[in-house]
Order: structure tokens, then sequence, then C-alpha cells
């Protein structure tokens, strides 16, 4: 019994993930949004789930939370600083945890709003 505990002891640990960060791009594709810190520029990110986004499997995978993730290098056409982005996802591709330098991610609600002068 103590195997199958431990066996069944992470599916309860994993963290939901938010809807809205993520939205899903054809078959194998998944779209998210970042802001530029410097400029303001909202940029679509399409991201391939057949061979950007890695599974987190072996012995990396406690090292993340999220069961999926990904590390991208983003650019706008304005400003063109670098948008550092790492991204957890669970296993319905919704956002678990990110971290963005020089920007955040936005949700596709935010990215579709109009900028208010």
């Amino acid at each position: 019994m103590g195997f199958l505990s431990k066996l069944f002891s992470n599916l309860g640990s994993r963290s939901k993930g938010e809807p809205g960060y993520a939205t899903p791009d054809g078959p194998h594709g998944l779209r998210i949004y970042v802001q530029c810190d410097k400029c303001g520029e909202k940029v679509p990110v399409r991201l391939r789930t057949s061979s950007e986004v890695q599974k987190r499997e072996g012995p990396d995978a406690d090292q993340g939370s999220g069961q999926y993730f990904v590390q991208k290098t983003i650019v706008g056409s304005k400003c063109y600083q670098r948008i550092e982005a790492t991204v957890e996802f669970d296993a319905r591709y919704n956002v678990v945890e990110s971290t963005v330098k020089g920007g955040k991610l936005i949700t596709l609600k935010e990215f579709n709003k109009e900028d208010e002068l």
C-alpha cells in the first residue's frame, strides 16, 4: 500500500492552472501574449506544442511547478527590446507559473482590449 500511496500522492499536489493566459491555436499550436515594459507593445506568441513546449520527465520532473514548460526570447516590432519568458503549463496547457523579464504575461482579453488614452 505504501507504493501506491507514493505513486498517487503527487496527483493532488499539482496546482491548477489559470485559463485565459494561453489559448489553443490549431492542433499543435498554443498562443501566449506578452506586453513590453518599455513601449507597451502587445505581442502574440505562437508556440508549437510538438517541438517548443517541453514535457518535464525523469530527473527534471520535480524542478518546476508545471507538467510542461517553455523558455522563449520574444522581440516585438516597435522597440526591439528582448523579452525573456519562462512559462509553466499544466496538463491542459493552462499557465501555472510564469517569469517574464522585460515585460509581462497578459490574457487574451487584455491583448484584445484597446488602450485607453
